[in-house]
């Protein structure tokens, strides 16, 4: 059966006088816009949740927990704060900006090696417990006193992938190696550069600072003086010497092991080595930036191309808020509808829209 065009639009015209003050149809829609927003935010009362395909982000965080990341060379608020809790504190604002169904780890280096103190979570479900670890990370979980930025690096991309196929790496460090060790030793990175996708955080200032000793209650009790960091120095990796250069007298039983007293002259001072961070996030495939402020690392989490797509546990009361906002401007627009304001400018815009085809348009001279 045909229905034709100007009787659906005497049915549009019918239906649109309804909105107009004293028909029975305006007070319908004026308690139906009431009630459809009572009804969404009674709703949204009780928290609803539904698996629907949702953008998350899984992410690996590792914190250098070595002693130079004891120094306080950033300023919080008027205060000096050091690297560490810099990170802590850039680490738990992230986890307050990654959406529900998010998977987070969490690791800690020193020495050579990370340890995976978390295995991934969901974000909202243990957002609690996670804020509480990485609240309670301190240097003095360190098991050794060293610092081989390369080797712990290296073995975070290996662990990155084995947490998950989708997990990136945000690894917090200021690039101290210490001791300084000998060029000829670094360790060469056997994956693929790009395979593990995320950041190297390059914590701290260019300009050096001294490191300082920290006792039971986190109170500075001195600094690391350049002869103890060149004792400590004089051990480590021991260079494998040819016969010619054993017979000109140079032996490892002689000889230092370490990288040589120049390079021991400031290493009882810290300052982000970001010519060292930059070489390893080039071999790596890493994008290497420096945490200026806390809120950095939130962006960085949640940019484009750390996106992962799954199914996921997802709060429906964003979804119920935009129709109870809709419903609410309706009940408002009905509710003033027939007000003297209303009425004012009603009259004023139909004076207008008669007067505007009487105005000039511009670039036309009158005859």
């Amino acid at each position: 059966m045909g229905v034709s065009f100007s009787a659906l639009k005497d049915q549009g015209r019918s239906w649109l006088a309804g909105f107009s003050t004293g028909h029975q149809g305006y007070s319908f829609w004026r308690k139906l816009s009431l009630l459809v927003m009572t009804g969404l935010l009674t709703l949204a009362l009780f928290k609803p949740h539904f698996m629907l395909p949702n953008r998350v982000y899984d992410w690996y965080f590792v914190v250098d927990i070595t002693q130079s990341m004891n120094v306080p060379d950033y300023q919080v608020a008027g205060k000096s704060v050091s690297r560490l809790q810099v990170a802590k504190q850039s680490i738990r604002k992230t986890l307050s900006a990654l959406p529900c169904g998010s998977q987070v780890a969490f690791g800690m280096f020193t020495e050579r090696n990370v340890v995976n103190v978390v295995e991934p979570v969901e974000v909202c479900s243990h957002f609690a417990a996670l804020d509480q670890t990485v609240a309670s990370m301190d240097w003095r979980m360190a098991w050794a006193a060293d610092s081989f930025i390369a080797h712990g690096l290296y073995s975070a991309l290996e662990q990155t992938p084995q947490l998950g196929k989708q997990m990136r790496l945000m690894f917090f460090t200021d690039g101290q190696q210490a001791p300084p060790a000998n060029p000829r030793y670094m360790p060469t990175y056997a994956g693929k550069p790009g395979d593990v996708q995320g950041f190297l955080v390059g914590m701290g200032k260019p300009t050096p600072s001294k490191i300082p000793k920290l006792d039971e209650k986190n109170a500075v009790s001195g600094y690391w003086e350049q002869e103890e960091v060149q004792r400590f120095g004089n051990f480590g990796m021991a260079e494998t010497l040819s016969v010619l250069a054993m017979e000109q007298g140079q032996h490892d039983r002689n000889a230092g092991h370490g990288p040589g007293n120049t390079l021991l002259e400031n290493a009882h001072l810290s300052a982000l080595d970001a010519q060292n961070l930059q070489r390893l996030a080039e071999t790596t495939g890493l994008h290497f930036v420096r945490l200026d402020d806390t809120a950095q690392s939130s962006d960085w989490a949640t940019g484009l191309g750390m996106t992962a797509w799954r199914w996921a546990d997802t709060d429906l009361r964003p979804w119920l808020a935009w129709p109870a906002v809709a419903a609410w401007l309706v009940y408002l627009a009905l509710t003033f509808a027939g007000s003297a304001w209303i009425s004012a400018f009603r009259h004023i815009w139909r004076g207008i829209k008669h007067r505007l085809p009487t105005l000039k348009r511009p670039g036309k001279l009158s005859q």
